[in-house]
């Protein structure tokens, strides 16, 4: 195995000259959870799943925090991973998103993250602004509330409970900010008719987090944000990362 090597934009020559090839990418995964399935719905939203091999990493048993996999994968212990053709190994979603996108098309960009460089700066206007005005706060609630233990050993350091509530609050008027935006100018999505991996990230950390934190969900004083989610959720990508009943 490879060490793991820092992505850096020197390698966009490499992209671009092997994605005609034949060549799969390696995704370390755990489907089910936020991050990955974020990477799994790009995938299934591009009709690009078979550009990548998956290897499942089994989070709820360390399995990405063991020896190995800090070694010589994620030194941060996390998923999803992209093993790229020169051996670099490339995390966060939303950047292996992106650059999966670039490997596809050549260099040339979708829709999903933007064919010029003005969509391709909305796309990620939305990305951070989802982040910053709920995601992290919506993230931390759930960390330091309800998971708390589950967490405390897995991040030491991180986890302080008496947080969680001022974070759920946050993340509350980031909530009501999102609910404005889509109730001003009727939009269907937040790049307005384009779908993008902003609501990717959007929808399948929102989906993961109040499925456990059923507080931070949106209630009926958010009925635009309430029809955003329905809208996304019926998108087949939506329906194919959802969980299998047992």
């Amino acid at each position: 195995m490879l060490a793991p090597r820092l992505f850096s934009a020197t390698h966009r020559l490499t992209v671009r000259s092997l994605s005609s090839t034949a060549t799969k990418l390696k995704l370390y995964s755990h489907p089910g959870t936020p991050s990955p399935d974020a990477v799994h719905m790009y995938l299934h939203e591009a009709s690009a799943e078979d550009l990548v091999e998956v290897e499942r990493v089994n989070v709820n048993k360390g399995a990405n925090r063991s020896e190995e996999y800090v070694r010589t994968i994620n030194p941060m212990g996390e998923v999803p991973a992209l093993q790229c053709p020169s051996g670099a190994i490339l995390t966060e979603s939303m950047a292996i998103c992106k650059y999966l996108d670039d490997f596809r098309t050549d260099g040339r960009g979708s829709s999903l993250v933007g064919e010029s460089a003005e969509e391709r700066a909305i796309t990620e206007a939305w990305v951070a602004r989802v982040d910053s005005k709920m995601l992290v706060p919506m993230m931390w609630a759930f960390r330091c509330g309800p998971m708390a233990k589950w967490f405390a050993d897995r991040t030491p350091g991180y986890i302080h409970p008496e947080v969680a509530k001022p974070m759920e609050s946050s993340a509350r008027v980031g909530l009501q900010f999102l609910d404005a935006s889509f109730a001003a100018d009727g939009r269907q999505f937040l790049c307005g008719d384009r779908f993008t991996i902003a609501d990717i990230r959007l929808y399948t950390y929102y989906k993961f987090l109040t499925a456990v934190a059923k507080s931070l969900a949106a209630g009926s004083e958010q009925p635009a944000f309430g029809e955003y989610i329905a809208r996304v959720g019926a998108r087949p990508s939506a329906l194919a990362i959802k969980p299998k009943k047992k």
